[in-house]
């Protein structure tokens, strides 16, 4: 897509059943859903999506099918982060194949890469693999490698295709203004993460989007809208709102709380993870999630 990426690229939760085997029925109800949200973009599988226990084969199928069933309504983000340069590059080639409009990846995330020439070779590989706009994921250890401001913006002036920055090292605020300080032209944007916790700031700040977990995409892409308007103080109201789900969220086992979300919106059939075994939900969770969904329940779009 000719137009620059703006706005909340929701990421998809990864459906499972209580085996642990990927519910193909519900993703693609999930990307559909996500696609008539009024978010801006659809980003699979990153962490959110649990993607270090997806398999290469269901990654193909799960890019292809997301690119299928979106058909172009909104930008698709294709994940292809792997624990090798010769992983990350044969999905990003995949990526490209399916009619992806971006990937996105951190660097390999078990050994890490040991130089600044290894991460630069590496995003060059991924580029040239794909011939499609790529975002680097940046975030704290252990799973990220903490990405210096200067060293992304670099990324960003050598290889025309690395484009975006999904900025998520802590404190989330400042590292984005470090990036947007530096003011180069080949950052096309910066987005922000945490499950769009701190909006609000981060749009004064700059950033050109976030990419939160999918539980609310309508909810979040209202918000982002009544910013772009100009409509801060409408905007507040309605995020300060989806705070009380947010906090709820936070003090639960997150992939099935989310999940159950999910399921109570209609969206998948059930709220399992992979390898999580018979994490449950209680009683006092449950009614959480209920009194905080009715919070939002006026403001639902699909």
């Amino acid at each position: 897509m000719a137009q620059n990426f703006r706005g909340i690229f929701a990421i998809i939760q990864t459906p499972f059943d209580e085996k642990g085997t990927l519910v193909w029925e519900d993703f693609e109800r999930e990307c559909d859903w996500l696609a008539r949200s009024g978010a801006h973009g659809l980003v699979w599988p990153v962490m959110a999506s649990e993607y270090p226990l997806i398999s290469y084969p269901e990654r193909v199928q799960g890019m292809r099918l997301a690119v299928q069933v979106v058909n172009k309504r909104i930008p698709v983000v294709i994940g292809v982060a792997d624990t090798s340069k010769a992983g990350a590059v044969a999905l990003a080639e995949e990526a490209g194949r399916a009619g992806a409009d971006a990937i996105i990846a951190m660097p390999p995330w078990h050994i890490k890469l040991a130089t600044r020439e290894l991460v630069e070779d590496y995003y060059y590989a991924l580029a040239q693999a794909a011939g499609l706009p790529v975002i680097v994921q940046n975030c704290d250890p252990p799973l990220g490698s903490g990405l210096p401001a200067e060293f992304v913006v670099e990324l960003c002036e050598k290889i025309p295709l690395v484009q975006y920055l999904k900025e998520e090292k802590s404190p989330q605020g400042h590292a984005i203004s470090q990036v947007l300080s530096l003011a180069s032209p080949a950052v096309k944007g910066v987005f922000s993460g945490a499950s769009a916790d701190w909006l609000i700031s981060e749009y004064e700040r700059g950033v050109c989007g976030n990419m939160p977990a999918c539980v609310t995409p309508d909810i979040d892409a209202q918000i982002w809208n009544l910013l772009e308007e100009g409509k801060k103080e409408e905007a507040r109201r309605l995020h300060n709102l989806k705070v009380v789900l947010d906090n709820a969220l936070r003090c639960m086992p997150s992939r099935r709380a989310r999940k159950e979300v999910l399921v109570r919106r209609g969206v998948i059939s059930s709220p399992y993870g992979r390898n999580l075994g018979a994490a449950k939900l209680d009683e006092v969770d449950l009614a959480e999630l209920d009194y905080a969904l009715s919070l939002l329940e006026p403001y639902f779009t699909v």
